[in-house]
């Protein structure tokens, strides 16, 4: 039968037509598709995962270096030139105060990257920390943790993240402290599953019998384990951080006026939505390009690393 190798034949021969010994013929086609797959499973970031890679730099290039791509100043106020659409002068159009809404969204980038990176240090953090707790504690601890994670999950995130700021106050640093905090449990769960997993290991459990204090154990083999799914994890959640902190600005617990804010200039642009829709357009698509870019990014990175 065509493609069943013949046992009397030498290893990587087949009997195929009939005709001993001879090799399939290969599409080319399939062996191009198989070299670009190969060279994804690899540890490449694949098509998707390279633009939303640039994608990233160029919001980090914009974030750290604004005046390389805003151009004019984001809080340059000209009364004569307020709510001009769109053109050659003002790409993204003006807002109600003339300010070029171009600038205001390159400049508005760091502080929504920066609410987005600190938040998921703060809540992976806090995730990992209790995680730890609930893996490596007795059964007191686990049960504590996973009751406060429980509850923590059973409430919408944006209002646990409203909780914190109501206790710590409106602000830059209450809304990454705030968005930190309500993903944590997320983090939690994750890092607990892997820990108690770890546990149960081999190596472990070889490590135990070789006598290695437990302190040792936690830091060389359980954490390890532990922390690089987190990382993959906490890629993702930057994106998620990115539109929370920005729904915070939107109801004005967040990044204060004049101070860009993606968020803050959709609220901004409320009043005039139908006068003047480019004033909450530019800041929106901005929102969604950026965390589908770091959410796309996290996945390609992923996988890259579980192939390698």
């Amino acid at each position: 039968m065509s493609g069943i190798v013949d046992p009397g034949l030498p290893s990587g021969r087949s009997s195929i037509d009939g005709v001993p010994g001879s090799t399939p013929s290969q599409d080319p086609g399939a062996a191009r598709a198989g070299r670009r797959s190969e060279r994804f499973r690899g540890g490449t970031l694949g098509p998707a995962g390279t633009v939303a890679a640039v994608v990233v730099a160029v919001a980090v290039v914009a974030a750290l270096w604004p005046a390389l791509l805003g151009g004019s100043h984001p809080l340059a106020v000209h009364p004569t030139e307020a709510l001009l659409p769109p053109g050659a002068g003002h790409p993204f159009g003006t807002d109600e105060s003339g300010r070029d809404i171009l600038a205001r969204v390159v400049a508005g980038t760091r502080a929504s990257l920066l609410v987005g990176v600190v938040a998921t240090l703060v809540g992976g953090g806090t995730g990992v920390v209790l995680g730890v707790l609930a893996g490596l504690g007795g059964r007191v601890v686990d049960a504590v943790v996973g009751r406060v994670t429980e509850v923590a999950f059973a409430l919408p995130l944006l209002l646990v993240a409203l909780v914190v700021i109501a206790v710590t106050g409106p602000g830059p640093v209450p809304a990454m402290l705030a968005v930190g905090f309500a993903t944590a449990p997320g983090y939690a769960r994750i890092v607990r599953g892997l820990v108690r997993t770890a546990r149960s290991s081999q190596v472990v459990e070889t490590a135990v019998l070789l006598g290695r204090s437990p302190a040792a154990i936690v830091l060389r083999h359980v954490l390890p384990a532990a922390l690089w799914p987190v990382v993959a994890v906490g890629t993702l959640g930057i994106g998620q951080a990115v539109v929370w902190a920005s729904a915070l600005s939107y109801l004005g617990v967040g990044t204060p006026p004049p101070v860009p804010e993606w968020g803050a200039m959709l609220a901004d642009g409320r009043t005039y939505l139908q006068t003047a829709p480019w004033m909450s357009t530019f800041p929106g698509l901005a929102i969604v390009v950026l965390a589908t870019a770091v959410t796309v990014l996290g996945r390609a990175l992923r996988r890259a690393g579980a192939a390698r």
